[in-house]
């Protein structure tokens, strides 16, 4: 299979560590004994999912599916779903950017509003993630030859994962470190 197909679903398990992180410094968060760099680590994952999805992820399976949509024979419902979450998803993570960047200048958020809009933005991403995997991700195995790959890496080419590729960014670090620190520490 092409490397940027390897790409996008070695993506969905980084994104959903990533979530996981997010849901887990969550809980971490409600506690009064917390750390004080749980906001920042919070801030960091939805500065990743801003960046990385939203600048590279999203826009290759965007073009996968405008290719998957010129295919004869392809149920198109699938895909255009998958594109409208995309653009969705971006609006939802810039508001919850918005949201704990409110809460780090020491502004009031309620905490039910909080807590409830940052349970229902993992929700969507998660479905989002698990919808791709068994509707999107497929299609595009069965249906992309070579030559489709060869469009999709002409028009955006590849990028490394500011995260977890080779070449993380040093703002990333602490991120990295709690997402490795999560996964060594979780139940088998």
């Amino acid at each position: 299979m092409d490397s940027i197909y390897v790409q996008l679903c070695q993506d969905h398990g980084n994104i959903q560590q990533v979530l996981d992180a997010f849901e887990q410094l969550l809980v971490d968060m409600a506690r009064e004994d917390r750390d004080p760099s749980t906001l920042d680590l919070i801030i960091d994952a939805l500065d990743y999912i801003a960046i990385y999805p939203e600048k590279w992820h999203h826009p290759v399976e965007d073009i996968t599916c405008e290719l998957l949509l010129a295919k004869p024979g392809i149920e198109p419902e699938p895909i255009l779903r998958a594109r409208e979450e995309h653009r969705r998803l971006a609006q939802e993570t810039r508001k919850m950017k918005e949201l704990f960047y409110t809460v780090a200048n020491d502004c009031a958020v309620e905490r039910d509003h909080l807590y409830g809009a940052a349970r229902q933005y993992l929700a969507a991403q998660r479905s989002h993630i698990l919808m791709e995997n068994h509707c999107v991700f497929p299609l595009m195995e069965r249906y992309l030859d070579a030559a489709d790959w060869e469009q999709v890496r002409a028009r955006l080419g590849d990028r490394v994962d500011p995260l977890f590729g080779p070449a993380m960014r040093d703002q990333y670090d602490a991120m990295q470190r709690y997402v490795s620190d999560l996964r060594t520490t979780a139940p088998a």
